[in-house]
């Protein structure tokens, strides 16, 4: 926490000497997820960021549009009612104000969730292995990436009677750079271990097999070698669909 506090201090603590851009977009996410069988499960997510509004910092140009969009498919694996484990690909597309990048990325992650009086608390650490492709100079690159997300959800609904209802919930995810790749902007790590950090505020409603949720998510990142932040204010907007494998055949055979 400590490490976070002072990501944060740094822009505020010299916001007349750092040229830091300021974004506001919106940010649409679809996830979708299910058992597959006994203890295995796979969850499918589409992620994409907009910037909204353009904007011009030391002459250069910051153009209003789509800068990321990540498909993701994962597998999961329930060890026990707190702990699980999984692995996954992931593919991006990156438009960082007119510099395009594609990138691989190999993922392995472990939760681990428990209850704190009415509040659902989980924690994930994930590793990333990531390949962006530069499709200007067509150079690749590699970087090897840490993500630590602790998350609170807080359901204003009694779960013991019922499985739907308005819900509350926060996170911060720490990302670390322990190598950042070289060929562009794309997973750079600038100098920094700590080189980006994503906050959420937000709420929603869970209607069963289907929830939907909005939001505030705040992204910070390193986005040059002198320690210039790039900020992200984002309205984020996501739902999450549930489809289990057992509903699939039903529909099949009806």
């Amino acid at each position: 926490m400590r490490h976070i506090f002072l990501f944060f201090t740094a822009f505020l603590t010299f916001p007349c000497i750092a040229q830091n851009v300021t974004l506001y977009g919106v940010a649409p996410s679809y996830s979708q997820m299910g058992r597959i069988s006994g203890k295995w499960s796979y969850n499918l997510n589409a992620t994409s960021a907009i910037n909204m509004i353009s904007q011009i910092v030391e002459n250069k140009n910051f153009p209003a549009g789509h800068t990321h969009f990540v498909l993701q498919a994962m597998s999961v694996y329930q060890l026990n009612k707190k702990w699980s484990v999984g692995g996954g690909y992931a593919f991006g597309r990156h438009n960082i104000f007119g510099l395009r990048e594609n990138e691989n990325r190999l993922i392995a992650q472990v939760s681990y969730q428990h209850k704190l009086g009415n509040f659902i608390i989980t924690h994930r650490g994930r590793y990333e292995w990531r390949q962006p492709v530069n499709l200007q100079t067509h150079i690749r690159s590699k970087a090897d990436i840490g993500r630590y997300q602790f998350w609170v959800t807080y359901p204003l609904y009694d779960v013991s009677t019922t499985k739907k209802g308005f819900y509350l919930m926060a996170s911060n995810e720490a990302f670390l750079y322990f190598k950042g790749a070289t060929n562009g902007p794309v997973s750079s790590r600038n100098g920094s271990l700590l080189s980006e950090n994503w906050m959420h505020l937000g709420g929603g409603y869970n209607a069963g097999k289907t929830r939907a949720e909005l939001g505030y998510c705040f992204q910070a990142l390193v986005r040059n070698k002198v320690q210039d932040y790039r900020l992200f204010n984002l309205l984020q907007i996501n739902i999450y669909h549930t489809i289990n494998w057992d509903d699939v055949q039903y529909w099949w055979y009806m």
